[in-house]
């Protein structure tokens, strides 16, 4: 389905029982709403589902960028109001841990329960080259030239092997991401800093992270919950970059035990 949002178009999917509290999920750069495929069955019967690509990934809009994590919150927003969702528990990893982390700060009355996965609180100056390269290798050799890279950090190479379907499909959303899009957000993505703006975050927050995550490391989940008062940490053990499905079992029973 779509959604007319701030001028652009936003895919979106929406299911489970009319009524049922409303959960939001938003995904990592380069990847599409069925990064969530693994959660949605544990969650169909007691939750009304929300999952959307994020502006420039997907079958949402890619319009040039660069955008702002701001801008990318005020789409959730958007969409929200569009479907007249008036409160949603929000869950996002990496970049939508990012966007979850504005939501929380600047328009908490949005917000039942925040969930953030492998994400960051900043993005320091010196990772901007890094970015710079990403961009202008997605730009000059296309987004097939990043997928392997990008499967390294967030799968483990026994994961990789073991669950080669799986893999494909995450594959596959790398590299059908518009360049526009991975430009824009990887822009966002260099430039976001929200350390200042944690400690106003009042919803309650469960903070997740896999224990063997370079890019969004456990460092910087404990700086987040250290930041965020009314928070918990769960460390997910053995995991990369994406335990929601790596350690699937372990995620998925966090989140519900959280969400109660």
């Amino acid at each position: 389905m779509l959604a007319t949002v701030n001028d652009i178009s936003i895919h979106y999917e929406l299911e489970g029982p009319e009524g049922a509290p409303v959960i939001t999920f938003s995904n990592s750069l380069a990847a599409t709403l069925e990064l969530w495929e693994f959660q949605v069955p544990v969650l169909r019967g007691a939750y009304r589902i929300l999952r959307c690509d994020t502006r420039g990934h997907g079958r949402s809009s890619a319009p040039p960028g660069p955008y702002t994590m701001e801008m990318l919150a005020a789409d959730v927003v958007g969409l929200l109001d569009f479907l007249h969702i008036e409160r949603t528990h929000f869950v996002g990893i990496s970049m939508g841990g990012m966007i979850g982390q504005v939501l929380a700060a600047h328009a908490p009355q949005r917000l039942e329960k925040l969930v953030l996965c492998d994400t960051n609180p900043r993005v320091p100056p010196e990772a901007g080259p890094v970015w710079d390269q990403r961009i202008r290798q997605a730009e000059t050799e296309g987004m097939a030239s990043l997928a392997g890279q990008t499967l390294e950090r967030w799968l483990s190479e026994e994961y990789r092997r073991n669950h080669p379907e799986t893999t494909a499909r995450i594959r596959e959303m790398i590299v059908c991401t518009p360049v526009s899009g991975y430009a824009g957000c990887g822009r966002a993505i260099a430039g976001f800093d929200a350390w200042d703006e944690l400690p106003k975050i009042s919803a309650r927050t469960l903070v997740v992270v896999g224990e063997k995550d370079e890019g969004s490391p456990v460092s910087a989940a404990e700086a987040i919950h250290r930041r965020i008062a009314r928070s918990e940490l769960v460390v997910v053990p053995g995991a990369l970059h994406l335990p929601i499905i790596e350690r699937v079992e372990s995620f998925n029973d966090a989140l519900l035990r959280f969400l109660g």
